[in-house]
């Protein structure tokens, strides 16, 4: 049995997913990257991927979110954040959110994809608007990918529109979150680098395989709200789309391809979490914690 993850994005609300992982750990006794033999994601997401595949543990991972957040989303003064996104095309500074990254990651952060002990893929878009899979090399891509270092692939796809300025790859150029190339959610191309004949990993069957898709949560507003009334709430209103579905066109997709194969969790949200709000924190713990609760890991797996 071929068990693959997918990470989707959603910056402080990747609290959720990690509550889930965390409860993975507890079941089981083991690492994350232990249970699955493909790991992906895109912006929180893709930190997250990284963390797996470095041996951090999801528990670690939830006080990086619970105890650094205020720091990687600093400012948090809503005035202050949108002032300085008026003025320079960006809330917060993603050298912090480097920085944090490296530390959580420890020696593995100077790792080349090619060295994560599973395969991985982390989503992100360069300046010309083009997909990019940053994935190990191997016979069926073309082998432009995996030198380059797993804290840098993690970084850029975290670096959200409006959030953080793109990040620099050595050697590659800037990148940005994968979510702006609509890929918020990784899940079908999760399946795809699995399943295809022409993907990264070769042509693995999907009847002999789980994937389990983790998601932040959605917000299904009601009565259906007005249209953002400035320009800053339209620019809200976009980054917040790439990620609120329900079901997002990404799963809709997986299920029409592979139909039954994806297992999705995705929590409905009492409010409009905004992917930087640190005053959230407590309730993204309460919600991913009453999803976890439910959640028998060695059922969804066939352990």
């Amino acid at each position: 049995m071929t068990r693959a993850l997918s990470l989707c994005g959603g910056g402080i609300r990747g609290i959720i997913p990690c509550t889930a992982l965390a409860e993975l750990e507890k079941q089981t006794g083991k690492l994350t990257f232990e249970c699955f033999d493909f790991i992906g994601g895109t912006s929180t997401g893709a930190l997250l991927t990284a963390a797996c595949v470095a041996r951090v543990s999801a528990a670690q991972s939830l006080e990086v979110y619970t105890k650094r957040g205020a720091e990687v989303f600093s400012p948090t003064n809503k005035i202050m954040r949108d002032l300085k996104m008026f003025f320079t095309g960006r809330q917060f500074d993603n050298k912090i959110l480097n920085q944090v990254v490296k530390e959580t990651l420890g020696p593995a952060a100077e790792w080349p994809i090619n060295q994560c002990p599973i395969p991985i893929m982390i989503t992100a878009a360069d300046m010309a608007g083009s997909i990019w899979y940053f994935v190990k090399d191997a016979p069926t891509n073309a082998r432009t990918t995996g030198k380059y270092l797993l804290a840098d692939a993690a970084t850029a796809s975290s670096c959200a529109t409006t959030y953080h300025d793109p990040w620099l790859i050595p050697g590659f150029g800037y990148a940005a979150d994968g979510g702006t190339v609509s890929l918020a959610d990784p899940v079908y191309e999760t399946c795809a680098e699995a399943f295809s004949g022409n993907g990264c990993y070769g042509d693995l069957n999907p009847a002999e395989a789980i994937v389990v898709s983790l998601g932040t949560g959605f917000f299904q507003p009601s009565p259906m709200p007005s249209p953002p009334g400035n320009l800053l709430d339209r620019i809200k209103w976009v980054t917040d789309s790439l990620i609120g579905a329900a079901k997002t066109l990404a799963q809709q997709a997986a299920e029409r391809q592979w139909p039954g194969v994806v297992q999705a969790f995705n929590p409905e949200l009492s409010s409009n979490v905004d992917e930087a709000d640190v005053a959230s924190i407590p309730d993204l713990l309460a919600i991913g914690q009453k999803q976890a609760s439910t959640m028998d890991w060695k059922k969804i797996l066939k352990l």
